[in-house]
């Protein structure tokens, strides 16, 4: 038998500690994927030359205000994280969701 279990996150941190809880229960690197989804809407926030999606009529210039701080600070997270675990048996299977309920309710 060849399955996967998958969960999805909003943040790389929350995906990175359930990854790291199916490895030290035995899961190897290569059963336990992780794959930042991107957004094809545009580009992530903070990522814009002019404006950052905002309707705002300060353009009061560059330096330490106005549009420079809005488009250049460093770019926030805008992808959902995919986590994917390959298992083998309905066993490994079940013990994976449990790891990795156990995980969510602990990170939430």
């Amino acid at each position: 038998m060849s399955d996967f279990v998958l969960r999805m996150y909003d943040t790389l941190a929350n995906a990175e500690l359930a990854r790291d809880a199916l490895l030290a229960a035995g899961y190897s690197a290569d059963q336990v994927q992780i794959e930042a989804l991107n957004d094809e809407a545009g580009p992530p926030e903070g990522n814009f030359t002019v404006g950052n999606s905002s309707d705002r009529s300060d353009h009061s210039g560059i330096g330490d205000s106005g549009d420079y701080r809005e488009n250049f600070l460093p770019a926030r997270q805008r992808s959902t994280i995919k986590l994917t675990v390959a298992v083998d048996s309905d066993a490994r299977h079940a013990q994976a969701i449990d790891i990795l309920d156990r995980v969510d309710t602990s990170a939430a």
